[in-house]
């Protein structure tokens, strides 16, 4: 035989091999290689020293022996979960691992990452080195089995489920078959109160953990995100649970980050990027984006604010008189009151602001004291009609209508007052309330024990201020920027009503009954039927002359 047809023979023999173990093209033998040539889009950017110690944990993986937990603590942006992602599918394709736990602190996001994982999977520049990895794996008669949302099932025989926290294990589970890999990634959330991390320990050390096979390979991945956190604990020693594990970081976004506030934004002045891929000028959008603290917290670790939230505000730069602000929008007046005997001494809080021309938010009115619930809705009502508010907002912890009723009857009273100094009120603002469902894909918020924690809410209202979207007005702005300057510490009852009127007005969320909202405006009246007897009331209540009175009722009647 000539040597030309035995290395025919002999390629002939090496496809068929191929295409017995699903093998056509030879994959790079390194893993840096390997993901650049699989995955370019995903692994452009290089990587950094922490992005080592991963991959090096992954290529230590083989069957039979359980490695040590590797904890991955690493900023917001720096590839965290691409990398998770990626080394499930690595070590489906090097056949080491069979079966997968994609866990998070929810259903919703565990979904999310297997779908990001069978993006992955369906790769065509994977699909060429393990083609029975790519394929869905198909039932006796060919129909697709197991490859929905929340669990992917491959012909190579690796199968991925999707678990949170707050579902369990239901559902997680082929046969006998234990997992070989728990992937943990986003199980803590910024709100988590300590009662929460707490359950999420127990639900991960008695139902997840517990549940491995005996070689079961642990990646943790995650920011400290809060001092409480499981991050925290397991990077601090608190956690008793993984003892054995790898501490990768924390690696901050940027080492020996340095900033300064200019024309009302916060600026790099110095530090080092830790990773190409999130370089200083991507962290300084970052932060433009996302708001210092938050960038702090969520790239830089920086969970340590013990000097307060806002000690890093300068309030003198963003107080303005009331004669320099621009033309209004809309205004709102919101109100967190006590309740029961066991709040701060029945501390109240009030807050009117309003959105400018500018699309600047500016804080009109702060007030905070020791008053009845009932009397500190009618000062905001009468609050709302002197600033021509179109809605006063409470937040509630005990329901809209509750607290409706006491609306009614506060704006009775209120009515009953003005007609015997002579006033007459042409129209009470409207009433909402703060119980909302998810609006513009944002996270549920509630009061009390809520999704969102006060400090978590307080958090995004005070990016809105690192952004230069806020302005206080002079007057009783020192009410308002006390309350800041001490939260999380009580009182909290202004902060909470300035983060709900804030809200309003950034994203107009606040809640009106359906009929309401359909019969608002159909009583307004027209510009012919202001009379002369109204004039006289907004003159009085207005300090205005005249003219001035009319002048300001007839634009009124222009912006309905």
């Amino acid at each position: 035989m000539s040597n030309g047809l035995q290395l025919s023979v002999k390629a002939r023999q090496t496809l068929r091999a191929r295409a017995k173990t699903g093998v056509l093209m030879t994959p790079p033998a390194q893993w840096d290689d390997w993901l650049t040539t699989l995955f370019p889009a995903h692994f452009k950017a290089g990587f950094a020293e922490r992005h080592v110690e991963m991959w090096e944990w992954e290529e230590s993986i083989v069957p039979g022996k359980r490695p040590r937990p590797f904890i991955a603590i690493w900023g917001r942006g720096g590839a965290k979960s691409t990398s998770a992602e990626a080394v499930v599918v690595k070590l489906g394709a090097r056949e080491v691992r069979k079966y997968v736990w994609y866990v998070s602190s929810i259903q919703d996001k565990a979904d999310q990452h297997v779908a990001s994982i069978g993006e992955m999977l369906e790769a065509d520049n994977l699909s060429r080195y393990y083609p029975a990895l790519t394929s869905r794996r198909v039932g006796k008669y060919g129909a697709s089995k197991g490859w929905r949302r929340e669990r992917l099932s491959t012909d190579s025989g690796l199968t991925i489920d999707a678990l949170g926290l707050d579902t369990g294990s239901r559902g997680a589970k082929i046969g006998s078959q234990r997992p070989d890999v728990i992937a943990l990634d986003d199980i803590d959330e910024l709100g988590d109160s300590l009662a929460t991390v707490l359950k999420k320990i127990d639900i991960l050390t008695k139902t997840i953990l517990p549940a491995g096979s005996s070689d079961c390979a642990i990646l943790f991945i995650q920011n400290l995100i809060h001092p409480e956190s499981i991050a925290s604990r397991l990077v601090d020693g608190r956690a008793d649970f993984l003892s054995e594990r790898i501490i990768s970081g924390p690696y901050p976004a940027i080492e020996g980050l340095t900033y300064e506030q200019r024309g009302g934004k916060f600026v790099i002045t110095g530090g080092k990027a830790t990773w190409e891929g999130q370089s200083l000028k991507i962290c300084q959008q970052n932060i433009w984006d996302w708001g210092l603290t938050a960038f702090l917290q969520e790239a830089q670790h920086d969970i340590d604010r013990s000097s307060g939230l806002w000690s890093h505000i300068d309030f003198d730069s963003i107080h303005v008189a009331p004669k320099d602000m621009p033309a209004v929008i809309r205004t709102v007046v919101w109100v967190d009151p006590a309740v029961t005997s066991t709040d701060e001494s029945d501390n109240q809080g009030i807050q009117a602001d309003s959105l400018c021309a500018d699309g600047r938010i500016y804080r009109r009115f702060s007030w905070e004291g020791i008053d009845s619930p009932e009397n500190t809705l009618e000062h905001a009502i009468k609050k709302a009609l002197e600033l021509h508010a179109d809605t006063v907002g409470v937040e509630d912890d005990q329901g809209g209508d509750t607290w409706q009723s006491v609306y009614k009857i506060a704006c009775q009273e209120i009515k009953k007052e003005f007609k015997k100094e002579g006033k007459e009120i042409r129209e009470f603002p409207r009433f909402a309330h703060n119980r909302t469902t998810d609006t513009k894909n944002e996270q549920r918020v509630e009061t009390g024990s809520s999704v969102v924690s006060k400090v978590a809410r307080n958090s995004r209202m005070l990016t809105a201020y690192e952004n230069d979207k806020i302005r206080h007005v002079l007057g009783t702005h020192t009410f308002l920027e006390r309350a800041l300057n001490r939260f999380p510490r009580k009182p909290l009852d202004l902060a909470d009503a300035s983060f709900w009127s804030w809200r309003d007005l950034d994203l107009g969320l606040s809640i009106v009954g359906e009929e309401e909202l359909a019969n608002y405006g159909k009583d307004e009246i027209s510009h012919e039927e202001i009379t002369e007897d109204m004039i006289a009331y907004h003159m009085d209540t207005f300090s205005q002359t005249h003219e001035e009175a009319l002048k300001d009722m007839m634009k009124e009647r222009e912006k309905i």
